[in-house]
């Protein structure tokens, strides 16, 4: 019986300029849809996990074009409202070489940002659920979204459902303290958590001696034992990053598994679009994680997944579990079969 998974979001219309080319000087923009817990959804689904999606979209064409997208990947939207004024929206810039990418978000009192927890059966929504996601973007797009998303994770932990909750800290969306105080309180009820040295140190308030220092794996090991002491997690998983340039990276990831730190191969990737790499690391982890895959299988397999992300355009990693297998197994990725 295949697993099932819950995603909670907001789904973004993204708009980019095409060619690498500068919003200020772009005459059209290409469409894309997208969204951290959306991107997880639709990922999860491709590789045959039940995936049942949860935000709210306008009852417009722009909405259904959205839902669409969803359903596409064969993502379950049966339980997504419709209403409100705008679906949210953002502006990505690609960068390249020396040029940075940008992002400008508009998605102020968007459809999700303003719908209220009284729209979601929750209970029946995670019936039958083996796990619940969700980010830190969510918490932070309004009071409403907030309050949902802590509903949503409550209840699932009461009804034993396991609960995954990628930090995901967004600048422009709210401030460190007010991340800190918010992502604290719902980390009692998180199984599996996907945060960075800066989440342990930004928002929850651990002190290191060693993550100023050049090797950064120093600072996990320092910092990862530190966070299990005081939060009962059974996983936490967490990528490094080289920017060689916006074009150019080098990326690893590591999972925590309470008695040892599993390290993934590294990859030098030379990207097409960054955007959706970290979701497509947390799709491969909760997907081997659920299979029941050992902690060194799971770390492979979801940094392969980011890797293959970086690679391919718009914000769904759109592959198979065979060709991210080959990558970390074989040192080889062909689609051409």
């Amino acid at each position: 019986m295949s697993k099932k998974v819950v995603s909670l979001g907001e789904i973004l219309l993204r708009l980019s300029p095409s060619n690498y080319q500068r919003i200020v000087n772009s005459k059209s923009f290409e469409i894309n849809y997208g969204g951290a817990e959306m991107n997880v959804a639709a990922n999860l689904s491709i590789l045959g996990i039940n995936s049942v999606a949860v935000t709210k979209v306008p009852d417009n064409e722009i909405g259904e074009a959205a839902l669409s997208n969803l359903k596409s990947h064969g993502v379950n939207t049966s339980y997504i409202p419709k209403g409100g004024e705008r679906i949210g929206t953002y502006y990505l810039e690609t960068g390249y070489s020396i040029r940075n990418s940008k992002v400008i978000y508009d998605r102020k009192d968007s459809s999700f940002a303003k719908s209220h927890i009284s729209e979601y059966d929750v209970e029946k929504i995670l019936e039958g659920a083996d796990l619940f996601h969700v980010s830190g973007i969510t918490l932070a797009i309004s009071p409403l979204a907030f309050e949902i998303a802590e509903t949503f994770m409550k209840k699932a932990h009461e009804m034993g459902i396991k609960v995954s909750f990628d930090f995901n800290y967004r600048s422009k969306l709210w401030s460190l303290e007010e991340a800190s105080i918010k992502i604290k309180r719902i980390l009692p009820y998180v199984n599996v958590a996907f945060a960075g040295y800066l989440d342990f140190i930004n928002i929850l308030g651990f002190k290191s001696e060693t993550c100023y220092e050049e090797d950064i794996l120093k600072c996990y090991e320092e910092l990862y034992p530190k966070v299990l002491e005081k939060y009962n997690f059974e996983y936490i998983a967490s990528s490094i990053r080289k920017t060689v340039s916006a074009s150019k990276n080098i990326y690893k990831g590591l999972v925590y598994d309470g008695k040892s730190i599993n390290i993934s191969k590294e990859y030098e990737i030379e990207i097409i679009d960054r955007v959706g790499s970290g979701d497509a690391f947390t799709t491969g982890f909760l997907y081997s994680y659920l299979m029941g895959k050992s902690s060194e299988y799971i770390v492979q397999f979801a940094t392969a997944s980011a890797a293959i992300k970086h690679t391919i355009h718009g914000d769904t990693n759109i592959i198979n579990k065979s060709d991210i297998e080959n990558l970390f197994e074989k040192d080889s990725f062909d689609v051409s079969r």
